[in-house]
Parts: structure tokens; sequence; C-alpha cells
């Protein structure tokens, strides 16, 4: 199966109305947010902390698709900061930053429509980084902690997850997407999902995701 071009996920994405579809797309940016809250970023960046903390947390605040102007003016106090006027040249871990970053603000565009195009192109987002991740530590010569256990949870993953062909992160990931996806559709139009304890159950599993992701990166030397 090619996670690059996924009927599955384009029918789960088709079943979805806009409400549901910027749920998804807020669980994907949720598996990302560790890394740009629990790294320090390059000064030079001029990114203040307290933005980006107030961009996650409206973020998160209401998810219904439709257009939100005090999260739109969290993202622009966040795009006043020195970076979006430079080029920069990113570590690797940087560089997943600016990524998590980029997804925030094409959420903030998508606000209004969230259409199927734009839900999909969040998600693969997620699904890219977790590979890109798989492939810097494949190619690393650093020892990183957690090799038996990575090992041994794709020694168990599903047939349908195995037929992706990815590594660790790529795998784990579309394992929680298709938890967050299965719950997003089954829940009732009147659902506040994510207040549920079905949904507190998704955010854990996001977060514990996101929070390995983080310990990797972390641990990885710089280029």
């Amino acid at each position: 199966m090619d996670w690059h071009d996924d009927a599955t996920l384009s029918a789960q994405i088709g079943a979805m109305d806009r409400q549901q579809r910027h749920q998804a797309v807020y669980l994907a940016l949720r598996r990302l947010q560790a890394p740009l809250l629990g790294m320090e970023m390059p000064a030079d960046w001029g990114i203040d902390p307290a933005a980006l903390d107030s961009l996650i947390r409206r973020g998160g605040e209401r998810l219904d698709g439709e257009a939100d102007e005090v999260f739109l003016q969290a993202i622009g106090r966040l795009t006043s900061a020195p970076l979006f006027d430079s080029e920069v040249e990113p570590e690797f871990a940087e560089s997943f930053q600016l990524e998590a970053i980029n997804g925030w603000l094409m959420l903030g565009e998508a606000l209004g429509e969230m259409s199927e195009t734009q839900t999909e192109t969040l998600i693969y987002l997620a699904r890219e980084l977790a590979d890109y991740l798989d492939g810097f530590m494949e190619n690393s010569s650093a020892e990183i902690a957690g090799e038996d256990q990575r090992n041994a949870y794709l020694a168990g993953v599903d047939d349908q997850l195995r037929s992706y062909g990815l590594r660790y992160f790529g795998t784990m990931n579309i394992a929680i997407e298709l938890e967050c996806h299965k719950a997003i559709l089954a829940a009732s139009d009147n659902d506040n999902l994510l207040a549920s304890e079905v949904g507190r159950r998704l955010l854990v599993m996001c977060d514990k995701y996101s929070g390995e992701m983080l310990s990797v990166l972390r641990s990885l030397p710089e280029d």
C-alpha cells in the first residue's frame, strides 16, 4: 500500500464533514507538538515561546472548521518573528520544527473551508515527518536507545499496517491516525469528541507518540 497516495485515507476524509476534518487535522498536528514545545529554537529565529504556546493552545480550543479570528491573530503574532523574514539553514531537528510550524500556518489558511485536499495535505505532513525521522535514524551512526522495543512493535503490527512498508514512527503514526479517524467518524454530530473519554484517550496516544519523537530528536547528533 502506498502511504503517499492512500485510498483508505481519501475515503475516510471523504466521509467526514468540515468539523470532523478539522478534528483529524488537529490530531495530526498534535502528534508533532512535543518537538515544538520541548526543544529550544535558535535565538536568531526570534520565536516568542509565549506566542507559540498561545497559537497551539488556541488551535485546540475550537475545532469546527470555521474561520477563527483569535487563532489567526495568534498566527500573526508568531509570524512577526524575524524567522519569517530570513533564510535559515536548519539542523535536522530544527527542520522538523519548521515543518511542524508550517503545519499550523496551513491550518490557519484552511479555516473556513477545510477542504478534503487541505485536510489530506496536513495529514500527509504528519506521515512525511514520521518517515523523515525514521530515515534519519536509519542513516545515523548514533546509537538511539529503544531499538529492541521499536523492533518488537514492528514485529507485532497487523497486516494492514505492515502493508505500508514503513518503519517505526511511520507505522505508529498511521496506527494512531486510523484510531483517530475511526473515532471521529463514529462520533455523533453534537459530540464534543476530544472532551469525551474516547477523545482523551486519543490525545494521550498522540502525546505519547509525540513525546517519543521528541526523545529521539534530542538524542540525535547535530548535522
